[in-house]
């Protein structure tokens, strides 16, 4: 598989999760493997340059040796300040790269086709392109071109908290990831969730 070095990806991670007990969602374990060990895994082998977004010091994350980045803005207002924060980064440590990926690490069964399938996707037209699968479209994954960062800067002071509110003033695209058995964008937000995942993993990998 051919890498592009012109992106990045991030790891939104966020804060402590209040539903699952004041710990890092991403830290859980099922099957014996953490969610964050699951996403790298899947990950890895598609893109060379991972940082990881989280407000929370955690010293397990990292000793995984990724850039582990606050957001910029205070206040802990929402995943939009992580794309935010990403792109950010980005302009002081890759200024040669152009777009930044995103996706949540409470999502343990990332595609192994998801970078390609945003590559494929990639132009200066549209400038934002979110995934979505069973219908659903998915805000927190997406990839977002770099030139947007000064419009995503004015819109976080001037309120703006959603992120489909923010996309939706760009020209935006969507790609449709489907998988016959599971939405491949399954995410963990309560214990039950765990149990669901469980069969999903036991029955279909």
């Amino acid at each position: 598989m051919q890498v592009n070095n012109k992106l990045v990806a991030l790891i939104m991670i966020g804060g402590l999760s209040r539903r699952m007990g004041g710990g890092i969602k991403s830290l859980l374990e099922f099957n014996n493997k953490k969610i964050f060990d699951r996403i790298l895994e899947n990950i890895k082998p598609q893109i060379n340059n991972i940082i990881i977004n989280c407000n929370a010091k955690n010293t397990i994350l990292e000793k995984y040796n990724l850039p582990i980045i606050k957001d910029v803005k205070k206040g802990y207002i929402g995943p939009l300040a992580g794309i935010h924060a990403g792109m950010d980064w980005i302009i002081k440590n890759s200024p040669k790269t152009e777009w930044l990926i995103t996706f949540p690490g409470d999502t343990p069964f990332i595609p192994f086709n998801l970078v390609s399938n945003f590559e494929s996707k990639l132009n200066f037209k549209k400038k934002i392109i979110l995934a979505k699968s069973y219908g659903k479209i998915h805000p927190i994954i997406g990839a977002w071109h770099i030139s947007l960062f000064p419009s995503l800067n004015n819109g976080l002071d001037k309120g703006t908290r959603k992120i489909l509110d923010w996309a939706e003033t760009h020209p935006l695209d969507f790609i449709n990831f489907r998988h016959k058995k599971y939405d491949p964008f399954f995410n963990i937000n309560t214990k039950e969730d765990i149990e669901k995942a469980i069969i999903i993993e036991n029955n279909f990998f």
